[in-house]
């Protein structure tokens, strides 16, 4: 069973909520996501595992050279929009400059259009089509943008847990993986769940997927492998969301890169499917 392994490649202040929208601001920051990368691709490579990099347009403008090095060592690249604003406050036209923006930035590097797509802050849902209006116009082949849980973010708790073809649209759907206990979804995919849950739980939700024959959907942050940023001025929640077990992440990883086999997203999508015949399960109960 191929798992997919993603990479939402951001700085850390692009991902915090008090700093996100202080664009004016970014360039006094201290910026890590060279260093913090750099620590995560050499993972990467010890394990010899080829992952998808969602790669935030203004880092590519900003390290060019960072993304040749992405692209060099073997991983897909796709695109986390442009300056990381929440898809679900953009109009549509704001939406649309932010994507065509983001597919130049990587364009300009890889010299490919990139497959994938991952909404920052996972921010998309079923009501809004005119999303996957604009990604299908604009080549994309699959969508990583669901998360079937809820928090105080993002989630869309409602969501098919499993990859499948979106309505009305020749774009494939992978949402973060959940594991479903008592009725509830349980996120597993990666990020602060993968930090803050035992591994033990992490590898038998993994498990459980593939023996249904599900792959599982896994995302991580290159800031959290950074253990020597600091911001004193991130708000209660930033200090648990954003920096709660950093110091075990690496070591998660190790773990996933040794007990589960992964791949990039594209190794999921087969050439010659179509809507009738999907390349994964749609099966839900």
């Amino acid at each position: 069973m191929i798992n997919a392994f993603t990479v939402d490649l951001e700085d850390w202040f692009q991902g915090l909520t008090s700093t996100n929208t202080l664009v004016d601001k970014w360039p006094s920051l201290e910026s890590r996501v060279v260093l913090a990368t750099k620590a995560l691709l050499d993972i990467l490579r010890s394990f010899e595992v080829q992952v998808t990099f969602f790669v935030l347009g203004y880092v590519a403008d900003q390290y060019p050279a960072l993304v040749e090095q992405i692209k060099a060592d073997g991983h897909e690249i796709g695109v986390h929009g442009y300056y990381h604003r929440f898809v679900s406050r953009l109009t549509p036209d704001e939406f649309a400059q932010e994507l065509e923006r983001s597919i130049k930035a990587v364009e300009r590097i890889t010299g490919e259009m990139p497959l994938g797509h991952r909404a920052p802050y996972f921010s998309i849902n079923a009501g809004m089509p005119w999303v996957f209006d604009l990604l299908q116009a604009n080549g994309f082949r699959y969508d990583s943008s669901f998360f079937p849980t809820r928090n105080m973010l993002y989630g869309f708790p409602d969501a098919p847990r499993f990859p499948h073809w979106l309505n009305g649209h020749s774009l494939m759907e992978f949402p973060l993986s959940t594991l479903r206990l008592g009725g509830i979804n349980l996120p597993i995919a990666g990020g602060f769940y993968l930090r803050t849950f035992p591994y033990a739980f992490i590898r038998w939700g993994i498990s459980q997927l593939n023996r249904r024959g599900q792959p599982a959907i896994m995302y991580v942050h290159p800031w959290e492998l950074d253990l020597g940023q600091r911001y004193k001025r991130v708000t209660f929640r930033e200090r648990i969301t954003h920096y709660h077990g950093r110091q075990r992440m690496q070591h998660k990883l190790h773990c996933l890169f040794t007990d589960f086999h992964f791949g990039p997203l594209r190794s999921l999508l087969k050439p010659g499917h179509s809507q009738d015949s999907p390349p994964v399960s749609r099966t839900e109960s």
